[in-house]
């Protein structure tokens, strides 16, 4: 009897054991968070319209992608998302893919008002396009449901057109002055040469009497024939234009222009260049002529009234043609683009070009003293 009792015992035992081992294997040990929080906020995919002109001058609406989707601040003691750089104004940002992503996994959602006035929630997908122009707010809650943290989400945009020249009327007494041109100018009439071709960081440089290109390294002092890498015959002679900025590849240099006109070439400027640098132990600069080859197609052509500046990172040539051509390889091809445009109405053939220190490009019609200042907001 014993024996049985016993052995009654351990089958007990043993279906206990079993069952408290079942009940364990069974039981959801699963961690639901009920913090969470917008952590991420990214543009993947915004859409452009940009009015675009083709060479035979039809205007047509092109669709891009933003190349460079700007940073988004997070404030989460505000509960604000936005951004500080603003995007161009032809972004389309009621059809926008964006990265969303959230602390301890939380759900994401899209809430639309609805017409009735009250919530119209869904579920974020980053396939899903989002209508910013619609959305009331953006939520994330938390994974054991107990609540939510909403956001007000702003993406700013320029008011004013990008990615295109803005003009503006302004009088003379607007326009910048150039005080060091004026001591050059009168460095150049006291040495008896023919004209002041430009200057830059540590030099200046004017035309002989004798069609020499000379250089000044002492403010104007002295003058000396600079050196070329080819025949000076083939320097321009009419329509001379200049211009010199800091050369981003190295220190202590400027990359300086120099285009004309000569009897040498029929359809296009002449164009030299200079990378002058200025640090101790620097190599001595020349001028190089930057040669016309058969297969470009994109020369400056041949024109009068030539005016060379440096705006937005390019080098411009505006002249009697009433174009406006861009150099994006320092000198070596030139091309008009949509983007860079004359103001509206403007006619003249005789213009003079100018930029200031706050980036502004600036035309003045020589034959009415009628002046403009533009800019691009990119």
């Amino acid at each position: 009897m014993k024996r049985y009792i016993s052995t009654l015992c351990m089958m007990l035992a043993g279906a206990l054991l079993m069952t408290s081992c079942l009940k364990s294997s069974d039981e959801d040990t699963t961690q639901y968070y009920n913090d969470t929080a917008v952590v991420l906020f990214q543009l993947a995919t915004v859409n452009r319209y940009v009015q675009t002109t083709s060479k035979s001058g039809a205007d047509s609406i092109a669709k891009k992608t933003l190349s460079n989707p700007v940073v988004f601040t997070i404030d989460q003691a505000k509960h604000l998302i936005y951004n500080t750089d603003s995007l161009p104004s032809d972004c389309d940002l009621q059809h926008v893919l964006a990265t969303i992503n959230s602390k301890n996994a939380g759900t994401v959602v899209i809430n639309y008002p609805a017409s009735d006035g009250q919530d119209s929630l869904l579920y974020y997908s980053s396939t899903d396009s989002i209508n910013f122009e619609k959305l009331k707010e953006l939520r994330v809650y938390s994974q054991d449901g107990a609540g939510y943290r909403s956001y007000q989400v702003t993406i700013n945009v320029h008011h004013a057109v990008t990615d295109k020249m803005i003009w503006e009327q302004k009088t003379l007494a607007d326009l910048p002055t150039d005080s060091q041109k004026a001591i050059w100018e009168e460095q150049v009439s006291k040495a008896g040469l023919k004209q002041l071709i430009g200057y830059g960081t540590e030099e200046g440089y004017a035309f002989g009497n004798d069609g020499l290109l000379m250089v000044s390294k002492d403010l104007g002092d002295t003058w000396t024939a600079d050196k070329l890498d080819d025949d000076a015959s083939w320097l321009p002679t009419d329509n001379i234009a200049f211009v010199s900025w800091p050369f981003a590849a190295n220190a202590s240099t400027d990359y300086q222009l120099l285009v004309g006109t000569s009897d040498k070439n029929n359809k296009a400027c002449i164009v030299w260049r200079k990378i002058a640098e200025y640090a101790e132990n620097s190599l001595p600069s020349k001028w190089v002529l930057i040669p016309l080859e058969d297969h470009n197609q994109y020369y400056l052509p041949k024109m009068e009234n030539i005016n060379l500046v440096y705006f937005n990172n390019q080098a411009l040539a505006i002249g009697s043609d009433q174009k406006i051509y861009v150099s994006r390889d320092q000198g070596i091809t030139w091309k008009t683009s949509s983007k860079y445009t004359l103001p509206e109405g403007l006619n003249s053939s005789n213009l003079s070009a100018t930029t200031d220190k706050d980036g502004y490009l600036w035309l003045v019609d020589k034959d009415t003293d009628k002046v403009w200042r533009g800019l691009i907001i990119e």
